[in-house]
């Protein structure tokens, strides 16, 4: 039977593995899921499936996100799942041009990214998540979900609870990124993105409008820049 959702990250369910041995039973550690209701001023905002962790940060990153100041969060979990009621402050913002003056040289980006792999346990475990790190003055911090949204919208929210500045960060991924991702940063005014994947056309010409330096493919000793790259110093 699969698992239930509950406020754990992992369970341990029953299988057959199946080889050129032929079939035994085992068991295999497997993400757990859970739908998230989310109300704003008491209306039905959105329903997110994701790790049953991180709950507050998830809504905070994506209220900010989508340009909605959160002013006040409050989660409930019953049967049905996980509720949430937010409140929002001021009136929705318009995506605005990133202006960062932030800048990183080459070798950080390999840091970067370097790190983003030492702090993926539970992919490591299960295979079943994407890893999401955001780097601003030293500081770092790192989620895993089951959905590249959820953990760009956690990161941004527990790095904003820690109070790192989204002005002057850098957004790292296993996730490729695409005009929905991208609508993510611009919100959240971060001016550099990089992505161990894949970036789409959207992306590009997102970045491109709105001032984000995108970088993917970034492994294997090598990156390739989308767009804006004065803010990547040469070694």
């Amino acid at each position: 039977m699969p698992p239930k959702p509950s406020r754990v990250e992992t369970n341990s369910v029953e299988i057959w593995k199946v080889s050129g041995e032929g079939r035994k039973p085992g068991l295999d550690s497997v993400i757990c899921e859970a739908e998230v209701a989310i109300r704003v001023e008491g209306r039905l905002h959105c329903r997110l499936c994701c790790l049953p962790t991180h709950i507050e940060e998830l809504v905070s990153g994506h209220l900010i996100s989508q340009g909605i100041a959160p002013s006040s969060i409050e989660v409930r979990e019953g049967a049905d799942g996980i509720s949430v009621d937010a409140r929002r402050q001021g009136k929705r913002t318009k995506p605005k041009k990133i202006t960062s003056q932030a800048r990183i040289a080459e070798d950080q980006v390999f840091d970067f990214v370097s790190r983003l792999n030492q702090n993926c346990p539970l992919f490591q475990k299960t295979g079943g998540t994407h890893v999401v790190g955001l780097f601003s003055s030293g500081r770092e911090v790192f989620i895993e979900d089951i959905s590249r949204h959820c953990a760009i919208d956690k990161v941004v929210g527990l790095a904003s609870k820690r109070g790192l500045d989204l002005s002057h960060s850098v957004l790292v991924t296993s996730c490729r990124q695409t005009l929905s991702t991208m609508k993510k940063a611009i919100y959240a005014q971060i001016p550099i993105v990089i992505t161990i994947s894949a970036v789409t056309g959207l992306a590009i010409e997102k970045a491109d409008r709105f001032g984000i330096t995108l970088i993917g493919f970034a492994r294997e000793g090598r990156f390739n820049i989308y767009s804006h790259p004065w803010r990547i110093l040469p070694r």
